[in-house]
């Protein structure tokens, strides 16, 4: 009777210098953005893009494989101040648009379009995205890593590497240009 009490009393006492262990650290992951996809408006050439066409950015999401007979699409308008029209659209898991039944980035296409949504003036495609993710423990944190990130845009059967080189899930923006 005093064995089985005392083997519990032991596994009681190491979980709880266990979980005070990992209770106490604060993970750094870095992996808010590790799906995200980073598209940057060309600016600066001759065809580039100028801030009022930028301040109004319609995104159209649309899920791929879909069994019905028309793809629901959703669609989002960012209105964007003329100081703020420069900054990168960011198409991540929970934005701009709501997560919808945990499917990531990667399920779905987007097209984003400049000028009005019913006759956009420009048009720019995201044809489909393969993500490719681990999670890497390290002691008491566990953080999601994006191995691979190829984004195929505009028809081209040619995808845009979008991984980062070092490795961590930090930004690598994808041209946008006419």
């Amino acid at each position: 009777m005093l064995r089985p009490l005392f083997t519990w009393f032991v596994l009681l006492v190491t979980a709880a210098l266990l979980s005070a262990c990992c209770g106490s650290v604060a993970c750094d992951c870095n992996d808010e953005y590790a799906d995200a996809l980073f598209l940057r408006f060309d600016t600066l050439a001759t065809t580039g893009f100028t801030r009022p066409e930028l301040q109004a950015v319609y995104l159209v999401r649309t899920l791929l494989n879909d069994t019905a007979r028309v793809p629901a699409r959703d669609t989002v308008a960012l209105s964007r101040t003329l100081a703020r029209a420069y900054d990168p659209v960011i198409i991540n898991n929970n934005t701009p648009f709501v997560q919808s039944s945990g499917r990531k980035v990667d399920r779905y296409g987007y097209q984003l379009l400049l000028g009005t949504r019913r006759t956009p003036t420009f048009r720019f495609v995201v044809d489909s995205t393969n993500l490719d993710n681990k999670y890497q423990a390290d002691g008491c944190c566990t953080c999601y890593q994006n191995t691979k990130k190829e984004v195929y845009l505009n028809g081209s059967r040619t995808p845009f590497v979008a991984t980062a080189p070092s490795g961590e899930n930090t930004a690598v923006y994808i041209p946008v240009r006419r």
